[in-house]
């Protein structure tokens, strides 16, 4: 097979951050070493994305990012 006939297919980083989903303002990422975090969003966007998460991703354990105190 000629190396130029060949299909080009989009490189996978493994070692970059991923978002799942979104959820309002909240971002839920997949981190380069499979953890879950969540990003932003209000007390609502969190519950929903805990939610969404018990259903239709039950092997993750979400995080939450601090936010900064005022």
């Amino acid at each position: 097979m000629n190396y130029n006939s060949q299909k080009k297919r989009p490189r996978i980083f493994l070692n970059t951050r991923r978002v799942v989903a979104l959820f309002g303002r909240a971002k839920l990422m997949r981190e380069w070493d499979g953890r879950f975090l969540l990003e932003g969003g209000s007390n609502h966007d969190e519950a929903a994305a805990v939610e969404w998460a018990s259903m239709f991703l039950p092997e993750a354990v979400l995080a939450k990012t601090k936010k900064p105190r005022r």
